[in-house]
């Protein structure tokens, strides 16, 4: 209705969804927190993702959509989504995810209740056309309680190739007041999240994990965020780099957890050369590459470790077969 502010603004960034979106859509309109508008900002999608939003939304005035007069990025278009966006709480939302019917709800509450900037709840990660119900991102006891997430457990769960979960993965929920004069670096492909929520840390915003597993992450081949390219790696250090000096305000553990991040992206650039030598058949230039990097060492054992693993669960999956005849 006219001059009403919701409650919350789902801000969605959109290019060639379609096949998701209708499903996406109606996860939004369908949730038992009414207050709320989707703002879709379409990215010059090639595809009918415009006709799929206008028929999943049924003409309900809560969905407002914009398109981009160019092509992007994720950036680009949460940043639209994010000067049109009218509610007191902004939630990030993916084009092609899920969210149960009682998310926004229970996510306000938290915020409300631990009186915290931003809040994220646990991702229920499942593969598109698999009958499999999912399973949590963050497994353990660990993320069984809500819990506050400060800035240096959010920067050390970012290092490439840890074994930690990589909280940047997660959805946040924002207090639309605390993105007043913080928006998205467009540059970045990917990481964008998690660059927009360290940055708000490091300003001094409060984070909270609700412990449920309220968002539905949807694998499939052609997700962006499954694939990592050598210039993904180049703009995540250059937007790393121009936090130095922030920082360097910053108590010890904070800047530990930033340079270890750091170095693990210049680890990762290094395996990208190495790997990318290898498969040219440059032998001699993949183990120079390799000779100077050090570091990456451990990282060339998992094409291998990766493939003894595929091995062990076709032959577990073997067994029971082999056993009945």
């Amino acid at each position: 209705m006219p001059g009403h502010r919701p409650t919350v603004s789902v801000v969605t960034a959109n290019y060639n969804g379609a096949r998701y979106l209708a499903e996406a859509v109606r996860s939004v309109l369908g949730q038992t927190l009414a207050s709320l508008e989707l703002i879709v900002v379409d990215d010059r999608s090639t595809d009918d993702s415009l006709q799929v939003i206008e028929a999943a939304a049924e003409g309900d005035p809560r969905v407002r959509v914009f398109v981009q007069p160019q092509n992007g990025g994720p950036g680009a278009a949460r940043n639209r989504a994010l000067a049109e966006a009218r509610g007191a709480w902004i939630a990030v939302f993916d084009s092609d995810d899920l969210m149960a019917p009682d998310r926004l709800e229970r996510m306000v509450a938290r915020a409300e209740a631990d009186g915290a900037d931003m809040v994220v709840d646990n991702l229920t990660v499942f593969q598109d056309g698999s009958a499999e119900p999912g399973r949590p991102f963050l497994a353990g006891k660990a993320w069984g309680e809500p819990r506050w997430i400060g800035l240096a457990d959010y920067i050390d769960s970012a290092r490439m190739y840890s074994k930690r979960p990589g909280l940047g993965y997660l959805k946040p929920l924002f207090r639309a007041e605390a993105l007043r004069t913080t928006r998205y670096r467009e540059e970045l492909r990917i990481g964008e999240d998690y660059d927009l929520v360290l940055r708000l840390l490091a300003q001094g915003r409060t984070l909270r994990l609700e412990p449920a597993a309220l968002y539905r992450y949807r694998k499939h081949g052609s997700s962006i965020s499954h694939v990592m390219r050598r210039d993904h790696l180049v703009q995540m250090l250059a937007a790393d780099a121009s936090l130095e000096g922030v920082m360097m305000g910053q108590p010890k553990e904070v800047r530990r957890a930033f340079a270890a991040r750091r170095r693990s992206l210049h680890a990762a650039l290094a395996y990208d050369h190495v790997i990318e030598r290898l498969k040219a058949r440059d032998l001699v230039g993949g183990l120079a590459a390799s000779l100077a990097s050090p570091d990456i060492w451990p990282l060339l054992t998992m094409p291998v470790a990766a493939r003894l693993k595929r091995l062990a669960a076709r032959l577990s999956s073997a067994q029971p077969a082999a056993a009945a005849a």
